[in-house]
């Protein structure tokens, strides 16, 4: 049944359970991030792709200075990895989703962590790259420093 082709609409839906299934009881083996200064963070900036390098930036800098601040960055994206960042973002104080785009990873972030309040948005989505500026700004906007 594997591997042939089939019009026939049991035959298909089997064949998409068995690989959903099979992608979701692997999601460990298939999911890949690189964690930066997590073990004493109390807030955790999530980011990924180019805006990742951005990110690590902010959280070097701000280590540099004595804030606590940690950097997840997803290098694959789905299947999203639910349950290991709601593990490593159980502590954190504020959680910071960088991206360049409208939000699709911060849902699924505010959707693994068990207080979706405490998950904030830097983004940027008129083709200009997300600075270090920019989350800064943010960071202490949230942390009630200001601007």
């Amino acid at each position: 049944m594997w591997g042939f082709p089939s019009d026939n609409p049991r035959i298909v839906q089997d064949l998409l359970r068995h690989l959903v299934d099979k992608i979701n009881n692997n999601v460990h083996q298939i999911t890949r991030l690189k964690e930066y200064y997590l073990e004493d963070a109390t807030t955790i900036i999530i980011s990924y792709g180019s805006s990742a390098r951005s990110a690590l930036h902010v959280v070097e800098k701000g280590r540099l200075r004595g804030e606590r601040l940690g950097l997840l960055e997803l290098q694959t994206l789905w299947p999203f990895p639910h349950g290991l960042i709601r593990e490593k973002c159980v502590n954190a104080k504020y959680i910071v989703v960088v991206e360049m785009n409208m939000g699709q990873i911060l849902r699924e972030v505010k959707m693994a962590v068990d207080q979706p309040e405490k998950v904030f948005l830097a983004n940027r989505i008129d083709g200009v790259f997300i600075t270090p500026v920019d989350i800064s700004n943010l960071l202490r906007l949230i942390q009630g420093k200001g601007v």
